[in-house]
């Protein structure tokens, strides 16, 4: 996994391998990784390189206020009188 991982950054910040289909596909042809992925990558297949690196899809994580009333409660007071 590290191997693409590399790739990848390196494609991000050598504009070389961006601007030119031939460089670029020599960095992929030259990069250890498996050949369906140098595929996806050279065709620019977004959704089979999704696939083969098992990308997981968003987690979104979502808060509620709780309600004014139920914040709004005290715990009842125990009001009985004991006789003495």
């Amino acid at each position: 996994m590290s191997s693409i991982i590399k790739l990848l950054e390196r494609m991000g910040q050598d504009s070389t391998l961006t601007d030119s289909k031939e460089s670029s596909e020599k960095a992929i042809n030259k990069a250890d990784i498996n050949n369906e992925l140098k595929q996806a990558l050279i065709n620019k297949d977004v959704q089979a390189i999704v696939n083969q690196l098992d990308v997981c899809p968003d987690i979104y994580c979502l808060l509620f206020p709780a309600d004014e009333e139920e914040a709004e409660e005290k715990p009842a007071e125990d009001k009985t009188e004991i006789a003495a």
